[in-house]
């Protein structure tokens, strides 16, 4: 038996760089995406950033879990560092949509599907 919440986290990666390629293809967009980490050790799990006049700028900022709906420490930390960055966590066992402060929880599929592709 795998780990569920690596598979998810996987699962959205996949779903994510599917996204990426479709913008940068189809759109001509210079949109990248990340893993994120400090050098003392905080981390979330996806990032999504978009080239600007000023360089590349991080657009997301994505934490996934199966249904934990505390937002991650390091998500809320990158969050105020980035107040221009959408900070969402994405749940797949989710009651309710909910807002911590500069971070949402979110549905998975309904998150997921906002994105163009």
């Amino acid at each position: 038996m795998g780990d569920d919440g690596a598979g998810f986290e996987n699962l959205v990666a996949a779903y994510l760089l599917k996204h990426i390629h479709w913008q940068q293809d189809a759109k001509g967009k210079d949109v990248n995406l990340h893993y994120l980490r400090t050098k003392d050790g905080a981390e979330i799990d996806l990032g999504l950033s978009a080239k600007t006049n000023n360089g590349e700028t991080l657009t997301h900022l994505l934490e996934t879990k199966l249904s934990d709906t505390k937002p991650r420490r390091a998500l809320t930390r990158f969050a105020g560092e980035r107040p221009n960055a959408w900070a969402v966590q994405i749940v797949l066992h989710l009651r309710q949509v909910q807002g911590h402060g500069a971070v949402e929880v979110r549905y998975a599929a309904e998150r997921l599907r906002a994105f163009d592709a």
